[in-house]
């Protein structure tokens, strides 16, 4: 009784507050009527809510209103920002949404954070005051459906925002990585928020996927959270899963205290949990949403129409990791601690990196791209270069690092002497097309699509402008031309040669006696069905069958693996696209599980459990495009350079790996090798031992 009275009390007190502020702001006409300064945008009246002050939510909120401050929407031009906070308490955000709704002087702009705050305050909108919402899982759950507005959909016209569905996938392969005997899984959540059921439906799927039961029960608010969290305990779990669900959020501190008692490792999608001692955070960065948030905002304050916004899944991933919470049969991951921005450790030692990631959509980017103005007058004139990918990949990231470096050798500086901006288009085709477009309308002076299907987006759009492509197995093949000297006249750039003959002779030594082998394979990548093509014709004429599964998408790729194993290959030899360099563990996976090798084409494959590869230098790749790029900055025609086609492939062998299947390989051909550790991680004797691209094959051009 006690307990509920103090609830009521707290409610009509936060009730009361925020009522005064509507009040006091309703008055602040002198406030509203402040010029702005010479650069300032028009002063606007802007409505913040929040649900409750859990770290995650305040830490995206205070990124948000950062970037409307950047972008001149504070009190010295003009502009008034109300906070309102219903400290958890859904009375009181009923009453908030209330009063913001009908505030007597209407507010240009209400930012909701949360679902429980989006969804409280669509109900309340009945004057369609222009609204942004962020840090929602799922906006389909709470009816804003994914992708463009159109005529008849149930979100409104004057809601504008994006999801953030947490990347469950790759925290439960994350966990399988330090322990894969983990076989039930614990959460407890909320039926009441959609967020949460969301994010237990996807919970499910991966469980399914990965072999592993999901064991839940349903906690009403955090008392009841904590309670259930105990019974979930009580039922023989090996791992506690932490999802998006406010009141488990909130709850957080005594649930991974009561894990740890019961000797339970808990895994979230909270990267700030590590903190509190969980094992595993990989989920969404809040701040980078709060960024995304604060964008979306810009775009409407300055006058877009929220209907014109795309809403996008938007999932700028972080990992902290705390090993004093890993089980104490849990291995440690070197490519997992890589992966870490933050990473707890014993004693309280604490070891950080710089973990690059998008701050927003790829729309919101392009949208806001297109309003910035051009240099100011008298600035000296600084190139400017967009750079593009179909997906982040392993593959990716190590060629855009050797062009990055590359280019800092060669004297260019980002921000002083040149200007480089990267997109990623996270593996949608539409998203792809969008970042093309706004590329096309901004005008850069070169181009420099990563990835095959980046490179045919750009190349249908863009005709007058030069473009240097980078991680493409055939330029040709994309549409870029008819040869590696005859092609279109704005375009050139390295492809990425796939080695069948090295890999055949490979394979002649590890297993002489391999006659069917086995490949999965993207039908939508044209450069994963060029490489599927010519390396089935390579094999056969040695005498070995290639068996393709197809899978276009990450999430499919368990199914093709595991096909592969019941139609009778003895070794994976595993083609690059980016489907497959995403999910590569998951291949290995399902590889292991037939015991089956996997042999690849990439060298960041090794990392992810490859046995062996046959393959560039990525970072030399990433190298040489930056060579290319420093020519046609140089005045030099694209029209003019032929396409590169790198020969000089690298053998990378684990011996770990080998041990494990039994295979072994002739002394003279592992002394050509780069032998790695038993995680696939190498590194080079010296510095000095690897000569970059640039002074080894700066001059050598590919065959026509």
């Amino acid at each position: 009784m006690l307990h509920s009275l103090s609830r009521l009390f707290l409610g009509i007190i936060l009730i009361v507050l925020a009522a005064t502020a509507l009040v006091l702001t309703d008055r602040s006409g002198l406030v509203r009527s402040a010029q702005p300064g010479a650069s300032g945008p028009s002063p606007r009246r802007i409505a913040v809510i929040q649900v409750s002050s859990i770290d995650a939510l305040t830490e995206g909120r205070v990124s948000a209103i950062d970037h409307l401050a950047k972008a001149g929407y504070t009190a010295e031009l003009g502009s008034t920002i109300d906070l309102f906070n219903a400290e958890g308490d859904m009375g009181t955000l009923n009453q908030i949404s209330a009063q913001v709704a009908g505030s007597a002087t209407p507010y240009d702009l209400v930012i909701t954070l949360s679902t429980p705050a989006t969804q409280t305050f669509l109900r309340a909108n009945k004057r369609a005051i222009p609204h942004v919402f962020g840090l929602v899982a799922f906006p389909p759950a709470i009816g804003i459906p994914f992708g463009p507005w159109v005529e008849g959909s149930s979100r409104p016209q004057q809601v504008a925002g994006f999801g953030t569905m947490q990347p469950v996938q790759l925290l439960f392969e994350s966990m399988l990585d330090c322990d894969p005997t983990i076989k039930r899984v614990g959460a407890v959540w909320n039926p009441a928020e959609p967020n949460a059921e969301a994010s237990v439906k996807l919970g499910r799927e991966v469980c399914a996927k990965l072999g592993l039961e999901l064991v839940d029960a349903n906690g009403g608010n955090v008392n009841d959270v904590v309670s259930a969290a105990d019974v979930v305990l009580s039922r023989g779990i090996d791992c506690y899963w932490i999802l998006a669900d406010t009141n488990v959020i909130a709850a957080a501190k005594p649930l991974i205290e009561r894990c740890r008692k019961a000797g339970v490792p808990v895994v979230t999608n909270f990267p700030p949990m590590a903190e509190l001692g969980a094992a595993i955070n990989f989920g969404a960065d809040y701040s980078a949403m709060g960024t995304a948030t604060g964008a979306t905002a810009e775009l409407v304050l300055a006058g877009m129409l929220p209907r014109e916004i795309p809403c996008e899944n938007f999932v700028p991933v972080a990992l902290r990791l705390n090993t004093e919470g890993f089980g104490s049969n849990w291995a440690r991951p070197s490519a997992l601690i890589a992966k870490a921005e933050r990473v707890y450790g014993a004693d309280g030692r604490i070891a950080e990196q710089v973990v690059a990631k998008a701050l927003m959509p790829p729309s919101v980017a392009q949208l806001i791209a297109a309003r910035q103005s051009s240099s100011p007058r008298g600035t000296p004139r600084v190139p400017e270069i967009a750079v593009l990918t179909y997906n982040r990949t392993p593959n990716f990231e190590e060629a855009y690092a050797g062009f990055l470096t590359e280019l800092t050798r060669l004297g260019y500086e980002d921000g002083r002497n040149i200007r480089i901006r990267l997109r990623d288009a996270q593996l949608d085709a539409g998203t792809l097309n969008t970042i093309v477009a706004a590329i096309a309308s901004e005008r850069p002076d070169v181009v420099v699509p990563f990835t095959t299907p980046a490179l045919q987006a750009t190349a249908r759009r863009i005709k007058d402008i030069p473009i240097v492509f980078s991680l493409v197995a055939s330029a040709s093949a994309a549409g870029a031309g008819k040869s590696n000297t005859d092609h279109e006249p704005n375009i050139t750039g390295v492809q990425t040669t796939l080695d069948g003959p090295g890999m055949i002779r490979v394979v002649h030594a590890v297993l002489p006696h391999l006659r069917r082998a086995g490949t999965v394979f993207a039908p939508s990548e044209a450069n994963s069905v060029f490489f599927r093509d010519r390396f089935t014709g390579l094999l056969k004429d040695v005498g070995i069958e290639l068996v393709a599964a197809g899978a276009d998408r990450v999430t499919e790729l368990p199914e093709a693996a595991d096909s592969l194993g019941a139609k009778g290959v003895t070794a994976i030899l595993q083609i690059a696209d980016n489907a497959s360099a995403t999910g590569f563990p998951t291949i290995v996976r399902s590889a292991d599980r037939a015991n089956l090798p996997v042999f690849a084409f990439t060298p960041g494959a090794m990392k992810s459990g490859a046995t062996l590869a046959v393959a560039l230098d990525y970072a030399d790749l990433g190298a040489l495009s930056a060579g290319l790029l420093d020519r046609v900055l140089r005045g030099e025609s694209t029209a003019t350079i032929p396409f590169i086609d790198p020969k000089d492939s690298i053998l990378w062998v684990n011996p770990a790996r080998m041990k494990r299947f039994g295979l072994t390989m002739p002394e003279a051909m592992l002394k050509t090798a780069r032998i790695t550790d038993a995680d696939g991680n190498w590194s080079p004797p010296t510095p000095d031992d690897e000569v970059r691209p640039a002074a080894r094959m700066a001059e050598k051009e590919a065959m026509p």
